[in-house]
């Protein structure tokens, strides 16, 4: 018992005296620096200190307990559990810490995303090291593990498939980029702008208001316009006019829809010509740049330079043209015709 007394003391004396050391003399010199890395090390440390004093203590008195062999084992059994649960979760802390800490100094707020969406898969691969190291130090064959590990991998890797393939799919977006957090951009017919960027979706809101969570897959296997970094908008589309409007009439439409984007703010004018006889309409193309990205000002342009080439038809009366037919027998009646 006199033994078991001594080797608690020289046990619980080590202890306080590591933890007297990393908790008061240590933090004073580890101020004094630039950086505060090396005062997280020391602070993981101290609170590692008590954990690791009472597996010393544990094994100090191990000889004087006169444990059975049966006993014994389990007892180093537990002390090599409880060692590992402490070094593994000190792996962590440092690698995390790490880690974000150069994510940070990069300065890239995507690079700090991807080192906390990796931490929980780099944290699992840690305990999983912990665990091998574990059992090897307990003579467990190694080709049993990796064996084992094998035939778990099939089915853990077949039940994980899409939670896995939507995680690389986050890590291609971030690393990637096609679209940031902000940015309004189409895919298919969704046209939204970018909420939230998860690990297995993507949550954006559309022009309605409404919220559309999209997986992170889906995403990148589609086609996506994004138009965070357009300068302008080009806009071109038709415009067709009746058959029956005249050629003076007719030369004067450029002239006078180029005055009206001119006229609205935010315009570019580009050009506008007669391009084309079609079936029903005699068509103008027209073109203009829009000077802004954001999508409602853009439409408010959009808007108005319609609604005044409609006025504009119409007080000199130019008609818009619509799909016509006009059937004509033989002879030189006109029977009637239809829309």
């Amino acid at each position: 018992m006199i033994k078991i007394g001594i080797d608690l003391l020289i046990g619980v004396g080590i202890t306080f005296a590591a933890s007297l050391i990393f908790s008061q003399v240590l933090p004073r010199l580890t101020k004094r620096t630039k950086t505060s890395f090396d005062d997280f090390i020391v602070s993981s440390l101290g609170q590692s200190i008590i954990p690791l004093g009472i597996v010393l203590t544990l094994y100090l008195i191990k000889a004087d307990l006169g444990l059975s062999a049966e006993f014994q084992q389990g007892y180093e059994i537990v002390l090599r559990v409880m060692l590992t649960l402490v070094f593994v979760r000190f792996a962590n802390r440092f690698t995390a810490r790490f880690l974000k800490g150069l994510a940070r100094r990069t300065g890239d707020d995507e690079l700090t995303l991807l080192a906390e969406a990796l931490m929980p898969l780099i944290q699992a691969i840690i305990w999983g090291v912990g665990l091998l190291i574990f059992l090897q130090s307990l003579g467990v064959s190694m080709g049993v593990i990796w064996g084992l590990l094998s035939a778990g991998g099939i089915g853990i890797g077949l039940a994980l498939k899409e939670p896995a393939q939507e995680l690389f799919a986050y890590l291609m977006i971030l690393l990637d980029k096609p679209f940031t957090v902000g940015q309004f951009i189409n895919i298919g017919d969704v046209w939204a702008s970018i909420e939230h960027i998860g690990v297995r979706s993507t949550r954006l809101r559309n022009l309605r208001g409404e919220i559309i969570v999209m997986n992170n897959s889906t995403l990148i296997s589609g086609i996506i316009y994004n138009f965070a970094d357009m300068a302008q908008r080009r806009m071109i589309y038709k415009i067709g006019v009746a058959y029956d409007t005249s050629p003076d009439l007719m030369e004067k439409i450029p002239t006078l829809i180029e005055g009206i984007v001119t006229a609205v703010e935010h315009t570019d004018f580009n050009r506008c010509h007669f391009t084309e006889f079609a079936d029903s309409s005699l068509n103008f193309e027209l073109v203009y740049y829009i000077d802004t990205r954001d999508y409602t000002i853009a439409l408010n342009a959009q808007q108005q330079i319609n609604l005044d080439i409609l006025k504009a038809f119409a007080e000199r009366g130019i008609e818009i043209a619509f799909p016509t037919q006009t059937i004509y027998l033989e002879g030189d009646a006109v029977l009637g015709k239809a829309s």
